[in-house]
């Protein structure tokens, strides 16, 4: 913050501790893309003879590392990608490092009672979409490409899906396009709960279909293995398709020392 705020503009720096994680805000806009921050290995530093100075006296790491070691800190303990967002209107860049998991319990119970049984319909991607403007209030296309690690063009479509089904609401703001949860969103009669549903009639999506049988033919199932099986791309992908089917009722985890795997619930 103090290597790269920019101090001939009006604005203050602001470390703030939330229930939910901790805010960071300088003023100045960055010097370059967010994508390339998240990748690491590139440093433009706004102030180089204080970044020199922390450096000499041991508290600066090298040029670029800042922001990945942070990542792995965040990656490590299983917690929400970070949210660097540089406001161009503002001139002000905001650091959100989120304290919470992906996909906590309590937010998947809420949003599957806020959805029905299509929340359960869509693409694991789609549900950590919803997650997110829950958890984070909204959500844009371009914190999504961090959080899931797609291209734009792929978010859009999500996010497309979830505005033509009315569970998300656009929020236009100049070239800005923000989307946050339909808290209109009414159930129709026929999007009983899961609950509701007789197990043998449940329906599963092909990555589900994959995980059931995985599990069937060899009596459990990793984070890791879903991955190599389907077309999901990483763990967190993983962990909620393997939430929505222990929500389902089919699969129960466990948990061995450092190693959790699923099982068939009998």
């Amino acid at each position: 913050m103090v290597i790269h705020a920019d101090y001939y503009s009006t604005g203050i720096l602001k470390v703030i501790k939330q229930e939910n994680g901790f805010f960071f805000s300088n003023p100045g806009n960055l010097k370059l893309p967010v994508l390339s921050i998240y990748e690491g290995g590139h440093s433009v530093a706004r102030n180089p003879k204080i970044q020199n100075m922390f450096r000499m006296i041991g508290l600066g790491d090298n040029i670029g590392s800042g922001f990945p070691a942070i990542l792995k800190a965040w990656g490590g303990e299983k917690w929400r990608q970070p949210d660097l967002y540089d406001d161009q209107e503002l001139h002000v860049v905001e650091l959100k490092l989120w304290t919470i998991s992906l996909m906590p319990t309590e937010c998947t119970e809420f949003l599957i009672k806020k959805f029905g049984v299509n929340y359960q319909h869509l693409l694991s991607q789609e549900q950590i979409i919803l997650a997110t403007a829950y958890l984070e209030e909204k959500v844009s296309n371009s914190r999504l490409q961090i959080v899931l690690g797609e291209h734009s063009t792929d978010v859009g479509k999500y996010l497309y899906h979830l505005v033509n089904n009315k569970m998300l609401i656009p929020e236009r703001k100049g070239r800005w396009t923000t989307y946050r949860l339909n808290d209109e969103y009414v159930i129709q009669p026929e999007q009983m709960t899961i609950q509701d549903i007789p197990e043998p009639e449940i329906i599963l999506n092909e990555t589900d279909q994959k995980i059931y049988d995985y599990v069937k033919a060899n009596g459990m199932i990793t984070s890791q293995q879903v991955v190599d099986i389907t077309g999901i791309s990483t763990l967190q992908g993983a962990s909620v398709a393997l939430n929505r089917m222990i929500n389902k009722g089919l699969l129960t985890k466990k948990r061995n020392g450092r190693h959790v795997y699923y099982l068939l619930i009998n």
